[in-house]
C-alpha cells in the first residue's frame, strides 16, 4: 500500500500538507510553450568564469599596450592615424554599440566589427586596437551603469569592464599581425583589399566568438545554446558586413572625410533599422509567450476548485514562466494576518505573517506591485525565501478588495525585469479570481470546525468512488470513526472543550491518510474516510494507525489534559459484500457498532461471504 501522506483539504483554521512537487509531477504547462526561458537564461557565477575573464582581460590589455613593440617585432614600423579619422571611426563604432541587440544575457550583437577591421587596414594596427579597446570599455561602462544596482558587485563590474575592452583590442592586434595588415598599402586594388579584409575579419571573428563561447560555457550555457544563439547568428551577421569594410577602406581619405561621413551615417541608419526590427521581433515573441503562458495557466486554474491543488498548479506554472524565480508564495489575507503557502526547491510549507509588515504589507496597503533588488542577505521578506537577493510581490484583487498577494523571489540577485513583472501581475489577476472561487467552494464543502469535508460532499464522492470501483473492477474501503464517550465529555466539560476535542481528533486522523483519501465529518462526533484502491486488510492497517495516533494525542481543554480514544469500523467493496454505496456504509456502521460493543478503542472490520451473511474475522 502506498505510504500515507496528508490529504488535500484546507480548512480555515488548520490545514493539511499538500503533497510536495516531485519528479512525478506532470510537466508544467508553461514549459511546453515558448516562455521567457527561450530568451533569458540563468547564468551561474563561477570562480572559473571570473578567473577566465581576468586572465583574458589582462592578456588583451597587454597586447593593446605593447602593440607598437609587437608591430616592430613583425618587421614593420607602426602607423599613426589622424585625430580626425580616429574621431570619425570612434563615433560610428560607438553609435553601433549603443544600438546593439541582446542575443544572450551578457552578449550583444551590434555589427560593429566591420569598422574595427576597416580601421586596422585604413589606420593601422595600433590605432585600431586602441580604438576597439576604448570603445568597448566605454560601452561596457554604459551598459553596467544601466543595469540593476543589485545585479553585480563593484569587483564584478570592474572585472567585466576590463575584460570586455581588453579582450577585443588584444584579439584585433593578434588578427592584424597574423594577417599582415601592417604591410597593407592604402593604394591596393579592390581584390587585394577584399582578400586582406576577409583574412583579418575571419581570424578576428572566429577567435572572438570562440573565446566568448568558452566564457559562457563556464557560466553554465550549453554548447548548443552558444552555437545556435551566439556563434551562428553572430558570425553570419558580422561576416555579411565585411564587404562594407572593403568599401570603408577604399573610401578612406584622411584629408577628405565627407565620403566616409556619408557612408558611416548610412551604416548607422541601417544598424538602427536592424536594431528596431530585432527589438520589435523580440518583444512580439515575448508577448506571444506571455499569452501562451496566461492561456495555459488559466486552463490549469480553471480545472481546479480545491485550494491546495490550485496553489500547487499556480506555483508550478509561475516558477516555469519566470526562470529567474527560485521560490513562490501565495498569501491569503485573513483579518490582520496572512495565511501563506510556499513552494521552494520542490518542497511545500505553510507560514503565517503580519499583514501590515514589510514589503508584503506595502503590496496590500498600496494595492500595487513592490520590487526589491539587490537585497542584503538576511534582510529579505520572510516569505517565500528569507535568503533571497531579489523579491517581487503583486496584489490579488477580487470584487474590489485585496484578498492577498503573489510573491516570487530569487537568490541570484539579478532582479526581475519589466516583462517578468508584468507577467506576474497578469497571473495574479487570474489567480485572484481562482483563489476566491476556491475559497467559496471550500466554505461549501469543508466543515469549519474540523477542516474535514462536509457530509453532502462525502456522500457525492462515495457514490462516485463506488461507481468507479464497480466499473473498473477495483477495490476501495470505507472507515467510520466515532469518538468514545464524547457525549459524557461534552456534558461534563462543556461545548468549547468538545469542539477542541473534535478539532484535535480531526487533525490527528489526517496524519495517517494519503493525498487521494477523502476525510469527512459524518455527523456529530462521527468521521468517515474513503480510501480509494485499498483492500480490506490494508484499510484495517490504516484504521489501526489512526486509532493509535488519536490515543497518543493529548488535548488541552478547560484547564485539563484529556486522553481521547476512538472506535473504528472498516468495510470494503467488494470484500465486505456487493450492493450499493448505502450498503457499504451500513456494513461499516455494523463494524463500528461491533467495536463499541467489544469495549471501544479498537478497530473492527466486516468480511462478506457468498450468502451475504456477515461475521467477524480478526485480521492475521
Amino acid at each position: 500500500m502506498t505510504p500515507p501522506v496528508t490529504p488535500p483539504v484546507t480548512p480555515p483554521a488548520t490545514a493539511p500538507v499538500t503533497p510536495p512537487l516531485t519528479a512525478s509531477t506532470p510537466p508544467s504547462l508553461a514549459t511546453s510553450a515558448t516562455t521567457f526561458a527561450t530568451t533569458k537564461l540563468r547564468l551561474k557565477r563561477s570562480t572559473g568564469h571570473v578567473v577566465y575573464m581576468v586572465l583574458l582581460g589582462l592578456a588583451g590589455w597587454a597586447g593593446v599596450i605593447f602593440a607598437p613593440q609587437l608591430v616592430e617585432l613583425s618587421g614593420t614600423a607602426p602607423r599613426s592615424a589622424p585625430v580626425q579619422s580616429l574621431a570619425l571611426f570612434f563615433a560610428v563604432v560607438l553609435g553601433a554599440r549603443l544600438m546593439a541587440v541582446r542575443v544572450l544575457p551578457e552578449v550583444r550583437l551590434s555589427l560593429d566589427s566591420a569598422f574595427y577591421i576597416a580601421a586596422t587596414l585604413a589606420l593601422g594596427t595600433v590605432p585600431a586596437a586602441r580604438l576597439a579597446a576604448l570603445t568597448l570599455t566605454l560601452d561596457a561602462v554604459i551598459r553596467l551603469l544601466r543595469s540593476p544596482r543589485g545585479q553585480r558587485g563593484l569587483a564584478a563590474r570592474l572585472v567585466f569592464i576590463g575584460y570586455y575592452g581588453g579582450m577585443t583590442g588584444g584579439l584585433l592586434v593578434g588578427a592584424s599581425l597574423l594577417a599582415g595588415a601592417e604591410q597593407f598599402l592604402p593604394q591596393a586594388t579592390e581584390v587585394e583589399t577584399l582578400g586582406r579584409v576577409a583574412l583579418v575579419g575571419g581570424l578576428f571573428l572566429v577567435a572572438h566568438y570562440a573565446l566568448q563561447g568558452i566564457r559562457l560555457a563556464l557560466q553554465g550555457i550549453t554548447p548548443r545554446e552558444v552555437v545556435l544563439r551566439l556563434a551562428l547568428p553572430g558570425l553570419l551577421g558580422e561576416a555579411a558586413m565585411l564587404p562594407l569594410a572593403v568599401v570603408v577602406v577604399q573610401m578612406h581619405r584622411p584629408g577628405d572625410p565627407l565620403g566616409l561621413v556619408l557612408l558611416g551615417g548610412t551604416y548607422l541608419l541601417l544598424n538602427l533599422a536592424y536594431h528596431r526590427l530585432s527589438k520589435t521581433s523580440t518583444a512580439l515573441g515575448r508577448r506571444v509567450a506571455e499569452l501562451e503562458t496566461l492561456n495555459r495557466t488559466a486552463h490549469a486554474l480553471g480545472t481546479r476548485l480545491e485550494l491546495p491543488e490550485l496553489v500547487a498548479a499556480l506555483a508550478r506554472e509561475t516558477l516555469a514562466a519566470l526562470p529567474d524565480a527560485t521560490a513562490f508564495a501565495l498569501a491569503r489575507r485573513e483579518g490582520n494576518e496572512l495565511n501563506i503557502e510556499i513552494h521552494a526547491g520542490g518542497r511545500f510549507r505553510r507560514a503565517r505573517a503580519d499583514a501590515s509588515e514589510g514589503a508584503p504589507g506595502r503590496v496590500l496597503s498600496e494595492r500595487k506591485r513592490v520590487t526589491l533588488d539587490g537585497i542584503v542577505p538576511g534582510s529579505a521578506p520572510s516569505f517565500p525565501d528569507s535568503g533571497a537577493r531579489a523579491w517581487l510581490g503583486v496584489p490579488l484583487e477580487a470584487h474590489g478588495e485585496v484578498v492577498g498577494l503573489l510573491a516570487v523571489s530569487s537568490r541570484d540577485g539579478d532582479g526581475f525585469d519589466e516583462d517578468e513583472t508584468r507577467l506576474l501581475e497578469a497571473i495574479g489577476a487570474q489567480a485572484a479570481v481562482a483563489v476566491e472561487n476556491a475559497r467559496l467552494y471550500e466554505l461549501a464543502t469543508v466543515d469549519g470546525l474540523t477542516g474535514l469535508y462536509v457530509r453532502r460532499y462525502f456522500d457525492t464522492r462515495l457514490r462516485e468512488e463506488f461507481e468507479r470501483a464497480r466499473r473498473f473492477g477495483t477495490a476501495f474501503s470505507l472507515l467510520l470513526l466515532d469518538i468514545d464517550d464524547f457525549k459524557r465529555m461534552n456534558d461534563t466539560l462543556g461545548h468549547a472543550a468538545g469542539d477542541r476535542v473534535l478539532r484535535e481528533v480531526a487533525q490527528s486522523t489526517r496524519a495517517g491518510l494519503r493525498a487521494i483519501d477523502i476525510p469527512a465529518r459524518y455527523g456529530g462526533e462521527e468521521f468517515a474516510y474513503i480510501l480509494p484502491r485499498t483492500q480490506l486488510l490494508e484499510a484495517h492497517g490504516v484504521a489501526e494507525r489512526i486509532r493509535q495516533d488519536v490515543a497518543a494525542t493529548r488535548v488541552e481543554a478547560s484547564g485539563r489534559t484529556l486522553s481521547v480514544t476512538v472506535s473504528i469500523g472498516v468495510a470494503c467493496y467488494p470484500e465486505s459484500g456487493e450492493g450499493d454505496a448505502a450498503a457499504l456504509v451500513e456494513r461499516a456502521d455494523m463494524a463500528l457498532y461491533r467495536a463499541k460493543a467489544a469495549g471501544k478503542d479498537r478497530v473492527e472490520m466486516l468480511w462478506g461471504n457468498e450468502t451475504g451473511r456477515h461475521e467477524r474475522i480478526d485480521p492475521p
